[in-house]
């Protein structure tokens, strides 16, 4: 049975606002406001270019749903717990953009690195109006779906036509900033979620043949860690009752199926792309690529980076509390870049002036916002996973079809930090609108919760 067939069997009834439909289709617009967003050529990234056109039609696209909604419900924002991490946020925001300001930050800098971490905040404010208004999670999570498929796709398709890259040479050219939260949200629906949603092979589809044409080893860690978190939430149901050891080797079965159907796949690809086979192995066992080197080329620059990082703040250790300021300059460690010009060109201007958002989530918000920063990160990851935790909890007793959502953004949450160490995740837009939006979900959850022994009492329809 479809999740959109079984509406009318949830057995909590949570009332709809009269402005619930034009919220939800504001919503849609929000989150599809980047779906074709895509990584800029170096020109533009270097800020010789500024902004493209379509960039701020997709900005605006996203600010102006943003304010119809906070238009119709900007009144729900103070209802907890969504609003401690509404406050949270808004004020770490303040700060950094206050504290770049007092440090004499280039603001050009600032406005683009922060941009992402605003677009957090609206979908966490969007998503959390959402829920008080009576929009269903399934409802929410319905555009986040299409958004995150859409950009995988696109990032494909726009690499090959229009950035030139060879199916033997692709990297992260075409990778998209959605694979980590498709990825839980795949795990999600196999071990959580009762009966079999059309759009999981879709999902695990799209999900892994995104994988293996970046040849991108990264992004298995989402792979691995959403498998995990939902194994995890999958014992903790079992003690709230919510889900029965007996009927695993069933929610098994759509995996094995799709595994199959994904077998089959990578064979016709062997054979018709053998060469991606052979990447692959490169990548994972022999590191060919990397023959002039000692270590991998991924782990020499980021190790050059934080290296350097540490470095400067060490110049200065009050600067450990607050940082330098988001969109500072800084640079890669002198000591690596021998070791990695033996892979990149000498004559690539490599590491000398950096201000962009990093390859680590950690070292990056130590280096802008001191331990201020990073302590502003582990209160919006670990506020959400608690949030969302309590919000299964408190619908255990009487969970309603779209119960496995409710631990949708405690896996996301760990699909992200799998990633935490080798990328920025908040360095890219679309990334940072989905997360704010699995941070403002569980609200809808509460707010069922709040209403599970007043529909107890309401009046049942007779049965002829």
């Amino acid at each position: 049975m479809s999740e959109e067939a079984s509406v009318a069997v949830d057995p909590v009834v949570v009332p709809v606002s009269p402005v619930a439909g034009r919220v939800e289709l504001w919503l849609w617009v929000y989150l599809l406001s980047f779906a074709l967003d895509y990584r800029a050529e170096e020109a533009r990234a270097d800020g010789g270019g500024g902004a493209g056109i379509d960039q701020l039609v997709f900005l605006g696209m996203a600010g102006l749903s943003t304010l119809v909604i906070l238009w119709h419900g900007w009144r729900f924002l103070i209802i907890r717990p969504g609003a401690w991490l509404i406050l949270l946020w808004s004020g770490f925001l303040t700060f950094m953009l206050a504290n770049a300001f007092v440090q004499g930050v280039n603001p050009g800098h600032s406005l683009r690195i922060i941009l992402p971490l605003f677009l957090c905040l609206a979908g966490i404010c969007n998503a959390h109006i959402a829920g008080c208004v009576g929009i269903r999670p399934s409802r929410i999570v319905a555009p986040v779906f299409v958004a995150a498929c859409t950009n995988i796709v696109w990032r494909i398709a726009q690499g090959f036509l229009f950035k030139g890259v060879q199916l033997d040479t692709v990297r992260v050219e075409v990778q998209s900033s959605a694979n980590n939260w498709l990825a839980g949200w795949i795990a999600c629906c196999v071990l959580l979620r009762r009966g079999f949603d059309w759009r999981l092979p879709v999902g695990f589809g799209i999900l892994f043949t995104g994988i293996f044409i970046t040849i991108t080893r990264s992004l298995l860690f989402p792979v691995i860690a959403g498998g995990f978190a939902a194994s995890l939430c999958y014992l903790i149901g079992r003690f709230w009752g919510i889900f029965q050891f007996r009927e695993l080797p069933r929610r098994l079965m759509p995996l094995g199926a799709v595994a199959g159907i994904g077998l089959v796949a990578l064979g016709g690809v062997a054979a018709v792309a053998p060469t991606m086979i052979e990447r692959w192995n490169e990548r994972l066992f022999h590191h060919a690529s990397d023959r002039n080197v000692k270590s991998d080329i991924s782990y020499l620059t980021r190790r050059a980076e934080a290296d350097a990082i540490l470095h400067i703040l060490n110049k200065d250790p009050v600067h450990y509390v607050n940082g330098k300021g988001i969109g500072a300059s800084y640079y890669w460690d002198p000591a690596y870049m021998a070791e990695i010009h033996q892979v990149f060109p000498a004559d690539m201007e490599l590491g000398y002036d950096v201000w962009f958002g990093g390859h680590s989530l950690w070292t990056n918000s130590l280096f802008s916002g001191g331990v201020i920063g990073v302590s502003a990160y582990l209160l919006l990851l670990g506020g959400t996973m608690t949030i969302s935790l309590r919000a299964a909890r408190a619908n255990a007793t009487d969970p309603g079809p779209d119960q496995w959502l409710a631990f949708l953004p405690f896996v996301a949450v760990f699909c992200l930090v799998s990633e935490s160490f080798t990328s920025n995740p908040f360095d890219e837009r679309l990334a940072a609108i989905i997360f704010g939006v699995m941070a403002g979900l569980s609200q809808s959850f509460m707010v069922r919760a709040s209403w599970i022994h007043a529909s107890a009492r309401l009046p049942q329809p007779a049965v002829s």
